[in-house]
């Protein structure tokens, strides 16, 4: 457990006594001037970039440009506590992890307010590119990042040797009560996916398929999963590379969560459908590569085509999200549901 202090006011994040505080022991001796703020930006959590300026002759090596995540503006202060799980992975899972993720210099848990805040590296002044949800995002960038997942899921959560490792548990469940049946069938009818069959529309179908995707999770959880790896949710490195942020539903679970919802739901659908075979035997390719034992080709094409309903799912219950975004999700992901019958495959 992270005890450090995770402050909830900015201003104090950007302060030099904080900051010298949080730098000694990487860079014992730095000294912060000053910091500027270059972008800021809410959507629950708050992400700032900011510069950072050394009293001459006591940088010691201290970074000079950095990005803070955390739950800082006045409307999102109540929802601090859901910034944890992602504070733990920094600091417990990724520096084990074979994954491109942006180099955490701290995280931190408060241990008054519960407050999880994550400083990195700024990866825009490294030459990154964030991406949106909405980025145009290619077959071979699709390969690319399975690539990464693959590293991410052959490693096995039991040999992290964690010490609070429930943190990690399966918790898919769980999110069947974020939205009540009455209201996701409302939510299905609002005119997201409107190109969708009335039967994929189904609240009571969506439900029960993806009480089975969840119990399948609990029962399989061989590896850990991102589970939201939305192209909003990469980054692109100066020479191309993509990279993992945003971890706040890691967990343990099945492979094929990450890898259904990864193709369907960055590739336009005909991009989808053109290429999800061949993908799908790259990620196989990419798994053993890295060391790991992936299923048979029958098995993986199986457990591919049922776990479309997770992403399908996890966008229907979304609401605090712009409308486009959502409405594009649900087409692509409801499209790949029906292509491969996925809700009937699950009995629902």
């Amino acid at each position: 457990m992270i005890h450090s202090s995770a402050p909830l006011d900015l201003e104090e994040v950007l302060s030099p006594a904080w900051l010298d505080a949080v730098l000694a022991p990487l860079h014992p001796g730095a000294r912060v001037a000053s910091t500027e703020v270059l972008e800021s930006l809410t959507t629950i959590a708050s992400k700032v970039r900011f510069n950072v300026e050394y009293i001459d002759g006591c940088d010691a090596g201290g970074p000079t440009a950095l990005c803070v995540k955390g739950y800082l503006a006045p409307q999102s202060q109540s929802m601090a506590t859901l910034g944890q799980i992602e504070a733990r992975f920094y600091h417990e899972v990724a520096p084990r992890l074979g994954v491109l993720v942006p180099t955490c210099v701290s995280s931190a848990i408060d241990a008054e307010t519960g407050h999880g805040l994550i400083l990195m590296t700024d990866l825009v002044a490294e030459g990154a590119t964030f991406l949106t949800a909405l980025s145009p995002y290619t077959v071979e960038q699709a390969a690319a990042t399975l690539e990464q997942l693959a590293r991410l899921h052959v490693t096995d959560p039991n040999q992290l040797d964690l010490p609070e490792p429930g943190w990690l548990d399966p918790r898919l469940g769980g999110y069947l009560g974020y939205v009540s049946a009455e209201r996701l069938q409302q939510q299905l009818d609002d005119g997201r996916g409107v190109a969708l069959a009335a039967d994929t529309r189904r609240a009571d179908r969506v439900r029960a398929a993806f009480t089975t995707i969840a119990d399948r999770a609990r029962s399989n959880a061989t590896c850990l999963i991102h589970g939201d790896a939305h192209a909003g949710n990469l980054f692109m490195t100066a020479d191309g590379r993509p990279g993992l942020i945003d971890w706040q539903v890691v967990q343990r679970g099945a492979w094929e969560l990450d890898v259904a919802y990864h193709l369907a739901a960055v590739l336009d659908v005909p991009d989808r459908e053109a290429n999800e075979v061949a993908l799908l035997d790259h990620y196989l390719d990419a798994v053993r590569s890295h060391g790991g034992e992936p299923p048979s080709r029958s098995d993986a094409w199986d457990a591919y085509r049922d776990a479309l309903v997770y992403g399908y799912f996890m966008w229907a219950i979304t609401s605090r999200v712009e409308r486009p975004v959502i409405d594009t999700f649900v087409t692509r992901l409801g499209s790949a549901v029906e292509t491969h019958d996925s809700l009937a495959r699950l009995g629902a």
